[in-house]
């Protein structure tokens, strides 16, 4: 059976590239956004989307978190993917051409050391590092370059002024696949929860202590600001441990006592880190 993924952005990203890594033999279809690549799961356009949700060294890609707060989705999956950011430009540019770099937040974050080598290069911030890299070529100005990946050189006819320019030489982004059904791609060894709690002593405490001692280990956790409620937090957590129905029902059960709303977001296969 042959599935349609959904990814953001377009080809030569490193969504694109994880999506056919994970999916070598299906479809991988390409939407402009984050929301518009989760939609089309929902509209039965797509089986699953992939969607990244944290880079080794930039952190958190909340808006995913964001959206899975919103949408009646399902983790059931995760894929990791080495990342490696190239300065890419149009054929007879060089280092020193350079006037404006172009690319998605996160990449320019985890490229910091090498971008401050740059002085009075304008950085711009744009939505996708394979759009910055086309974005380039249709301009074909050697002023203008892109932080992308050498699949999207390759796509959009670039060429690399800088290789390897990420900070951290172990650069990995983490991407959820999500489905409208809960059912796991695989056994599951690890789960994914949101929650929020009173605004009282102790009770992220109480929380996470009644997922330990239902034999459930932490492995991350993050926070983000609710909007409109001043100095309010959801919660994001994953867990590992033993993921089967019954006992992870127990788990949730005792931890919802001390939330004001507890959401499992999905119990999926662990996927492990690229060397």
């Amino acid at each position: 059976m042959s599935y349609v993924i959904a990814y953001p952005g377009t080809a030569g990203s490193f969504s694109h590239g994880a999506a056919r890594e994970a999916f070598p033999a299906d479809e991988c279809r390409a939407y402009a956004t984050f929301p518009e690549a989760a939609q089309a799961v929902l509209d039965g356009q797509a089986d699953y989307a992939l969607l990244p949700v944290e880079n080794s060294f930039a952190g958190a890609v909340l808006s995913t978190y964001t959206l899975l707060e919103k949408l009646p989705l399902h983790i059931v999956g995760e894929t990791m993917k080495a990342v490696r950011h190239h300065l890419l430009g149009v054929p007879g540019a060089t280092l020193a051409d350079v006037r404006t770099v172009a690319s998605h937040p996160q990449a320019i974050a985890q490229c910091d050391a090498f971008l401050q080598t740059l002085p009075g290069v304008q950085i711009i911030p744009s939505g996708n590092t394979a759009i910055s890299a086309r974005e380039v070529a249709a301009a074909g100005e050697k002023s203008c370059a892109a932080i992308a990946s050498m699949e999207a050189a390759r796509e959009y006819g670039l060429v690399p002024l800088a290789e390897n320019i990420q900070t951290s030489e172990k650069n990995t982004t983490r991407f959820f696949i999500l489905s409208a059904s809960p059912i796991p791609m695989a056994a599951p060894d690890k789960a994914t929860v949101t929650f929020t709690v009173s605004n009282e002593v102790g009770a992220l405490v109480r929380v996470l202590a009644s997922f330990a001692e239902s034999g459930l280990n932490m492995s991350r956790i993050e926070s983000r600001p609710i909007p409109d409620t001043p100095f309010r937090y959801f919660f994001s957590a994953d867990f590992e441990g033993e993921m089967d129905a019954a006992h992870l029902s127990r788990a949730m059960a005792a931890a919802r006592p001390y939330t004001c709303q507890l959401r499992l977001l999905g119990a999926y296969p662990r996927a492990s880190i690229p060397r």
